[in-house]
């Protein structure tokens, strides 16, 4: 046969070129360039990682007649030998096949003799694992004593299977899974070679669909070109592997967070007509709830989020801001659960759809994000109120406040001189000035901030509106909360850790919050706006005709404090 698959044609010639077991190709190279090769080796890993390919390359570097570095030149007789397959003294025995005691004793028999032309003979055993009880002790003392021009390499996915007698007489190396992003890393220079032209999203569900294996990626891909040729889309891919292509899970999620039952329901009737595997599809939704837990937790600038397309890892990072931790938390395992269910049911799709209209169910999710809209919809209502209110609180105007003596200090006029209508302020000492000029510094700045809050978390922000800076000194801030169900909110570590961060990026060093609750006597006076039990009846009045205000107040039980007129240009107050 004159053609070659990929996943032969693209196999490691040198330790440089294997993919994601960095920490083996050290250990080994170490190992060869100080001459302290070992007489087993036990290689345990998943599927398609590499472990046979590194067995072929340690036997290659250790019968090499010019190694470089502890690598083979792949030049000389002896590496040309091996890679073709043809070496007499390289020796890979299938397990599966040959696993019973009378192998077990040929093998044994084998090893005695000298190599016919290489330096070492090297025995591979893959999937070890498959050998009999009997063929392990046969096995046993050849393994534990060899002779030595004699290498054992022993190969396996299941190394619970091995004996420990067997392990113990071994250098165990254990392989890993292949990210991701080394996968996508490697396709696309084999596609560059090949001359395939594929697109970024494609080469990351190929990723995905290997499940870490390099191998199976490589035949996957193998695949895809015969099915698309020199041209790969996105949608080849997904059609050929069967997978969902994750812009559905994107749009699965958007439903759900807007509560769309119906639009649920079609795209679930689109995947079943489509001939999704619903089993298949739940495995990679559930994948895709983790990564915006990840993103929650963690966030972009971490790199959680480097293996997927740039257009994907937007997505993830937008609607894991619409979640509370807790509430993906809940969404994960709620859907794992129900992942563990579909393997066993006849009705998948029933399962599966009774999830979605579970999420989409009034009672769940993002049920703060929904209230702050009602919120701002009754302020806008608010805001549109007779214009007599106004007129009224223009005719009374702003009660005046009866100017007060400033008292002197050693013959001296104090330097708090009395602003319109407020009374002066007695400073005794220059530490006292200095904390009120830091208490009014950052009362100046607490707008912007309340603003650059809200563009992180908007319920934090909402529960930031009637929160008053009582007191402040250079390392801490005190804030006083007119409810305790504003001290409850903002006591919670996601929300004071933001507060906090927010204040050191404003004032440039760390701040530490302190919060207390404190009820208020009576609503504040405000200028424009009526007082007293005129204002009072305005509030009842309020609640009165506007449902949603009423429904507030019963659910949260607080009371109106006041009505903050809505101003004709910036952003919400």
């Amino acid at each position: 046969m004159s053609y070659i698959v990929m996943a032969r044609k693209w196999r490691p010639r040198n330790f440089e070129t294997l993919v994601g077991q960095e920490h083996v190709v050290r250990t080994l190279k170490n190992a060869i360039q100080a001459n302290r090769i070992s007489h087993a080796y036990l290689f345990t890993g998943p599927r398609g990682v590499g472990k046979t390919t590194t067995a072929r390359l340690l036997a290659k570097v250790a019968n090499c007649l010019s190694p470089v570095e502890g690598e083979p030149c792949n030049h000389c007789v002896r590496c040309e030998e091996i890679q073709a397959g043809s070496a007499t003294d390289v020796i890979e025995i299938d397990a599966a096949s040959n696993g019973l005691v009378d192998d077990a004793r040929e093998l044994r028999e084998k090893v005695r003799y000298a190599p016919v032309s290489c330096r070492y003979k090297v025995i591979v055993i893959d999937e070890v694992h498959m050998m009999s009880n009997a063929a392990f002790n046969a096995l046993l003392k050849t393994l534990e004593e060899p002779p030595a021009h004699t290498i054992f390499i022993l190969a396996t996915t299941e190394s619970h299977k091995v004996p420990a007698t067997i392990i113990s007489r071994c250098q165990r190396f254990d392989f890993r899974r292949i990210p991701e992003r080394e996968i996508t890393e490697r396709l696309a220079v084999m596609a560059a070679a090949e001359g395939v032209s594929i697109q970024e999203e494609a080469l990351h569900v190929i990723a995905r669909g290997a499940e870490g294996s390099l191998r199976d990626a490589q035949s996957l891909f193998d695949q895809i070109i015969s099915f698309s040729g020199t041209e790969v889309k996105t949608e080849d891919v997904v059609t050929v592997l069967g997978l969902v292509d994750t812009q559905v899970f994107i749009a699965l999620v958007d439903a759900v967070t807007a509560r769309k039952a119906t639009e649920v329901l079609r795209i679930v009737d689109t995947l079943v007509n489509s001939g999704a595997d619903l089993r298949l599809f739940m495995k990679e939704w559930v994948e895709y709830w983790r990564q915006l837990v990840i993103a929650r937790v963690a966030g972009r600038q971490q790199g959680n989020l480097e293996h997927l397309p740039s257009n994907v890892a937007e997505a993830v990072e937008r609607q894991s801001l619409v979640f509370s931790l807790e509430e993906l938390l809940n969404v994960v395992k709620l859907a794992a659960a129900t992942d563990d269910e579909l393997r066993r049911t006849q009705h998948p799709r029933l399962l599966l759809e009774l999830l979605l209209l579970q999420l989409c169910s009034a009672n769940r999710l993002v049920s703060f994000e929904t209230l702050w809209g009602e919120l701002q919809a009754m302020e806008a209502r608010v805001a549109k109120m007779p214009a007599a209110v106004q007129s009224q609180a223009d005719q009374e105007g702003p009660e005046e406040t009866p100017p007060v003596a400033q008292p002197a200090c050693d013959g001296e006029e104090n330097a708090a001189s009395a602003v319109a209508g407020e009374p002066a302020l007695v400073v005794d000492s220059l530490e006292e000035l200095d904390a009120q000029s830091y208490v009014e510094t950052v009362r100046e700045i607490w707008p912007a901030m309340v603003q650059t809050i809200g563009q992180k978390n908007r319920r934090v922000q909402a529960l930031l509106r009637d929160v008053v800076i009582t007191a402040a000194e250079e390392g801490w801030v005190e804030l006083t909360c007119a409810s305790a169900y504003h001290l409850t909110g903002l006591e919670k570590e996601e929300a004071r850790k933001l507060i906090e961060t927010v204040f050191e990026g404003q004032l440039g060093k760390q701040t530490r919050l302190q919060l207390k609750h404190e009820e208020k006597s009576a609503p504040l006076p405000e200028e424009g706006l009526p007082r007293g039990a005129d204002r009072q009846k305005e509030f009842e009045d309020i609640s009165h005709k506007e449902p949603l205000v009423q429904k507030t107040l019963e659910m949260f039980g607080g009371q109106i404090i006041d009505i903050l007129q809505k101003p004709s240009a910036g952003g919400n107050k």
